[in-house]
């Protein structure tokens, strides 16, 4: 019942993602027709596909632990060599998931490490929050858990739909950024 609630509150942080995403571009051109007809479009298709996508859920405790590892290990070492070694965000990015992306024909029998690449990949989106977001690892951190337990609330859903893993890795960056706004605004 619980992973049910987890899955579904996971569905609506994705939903709101978008959501907030397509208003953030109509707000920036809102005086453009097409840019306003386009939203329209990408909305509709956007709720047709969130109707349509069914929601399962199983036990994979262990296999959920890895997968938070997995992208907090893809959103740090994003972030380590864009900060300590100069690297451009979307040169770490890349470089990470290249290293990343051939662990599974060295390891063909470990059901968890074939599983590794996507979720390291969506922790590497977490990594290349710009510094002025993003000034310090505690941020990354929580950015990568919150991405993390995205990634494992939607794992059977949205297949074939492009810019999953960027979206969720937006969603956490986006609630990591609301939570510490709340927090600073409380100290």
């Amino acid at each position: 019942m619980i992973k049910k609630h987890v899955k579904r509150l996971s569905f609506i942080v994705v939903i709101l993602s978008h959501l907030v995403f397509l208003v953030a571009i109509l707000l920036e051109h809102q005086n453009s027709p097409f840019v306003v007809g386009f939203i329209i479009l990408v909305f509709a298709l956007l709720f047709i596909t969130y109707k349509k996508t069914p929601l399962s859920s199983g036990n994979h405790f262990l296999e959920h632990v890895l997968t938070i590892a997995f992208v907090f290990f893809g959103a740090i070492a994003t972030y380590a060599l864009y900060m300590l070694f100069g690297l451009s965000s979307v040169l770490a990015a890349s470089l990470v998931g290249l290293v990343v992306s051939f662990l599974p024909n060295l390891f063909k029998k470990s059901k968890l490490i074939q599983g590794m690449p996507t979720a390291v990949y969506c922790g590497t989106f977490v990594g290349m929050t710009n510094i002025s977001i993003a000034p310090d690892y505690i941020f990354i951190t929580l950015a990568s858990f919150i991405s993390g337990l995205l990634l494992i609330g939607t794992k059977n859903t949205f297949h074939g739909v492009g810019g999953k893993l960027g979206t969720l890795a937006f969603g956490g960056v986006a609630v990591a950024f609301f939570i510490t706004l709340l927090i600073a605004k409380w100290v």
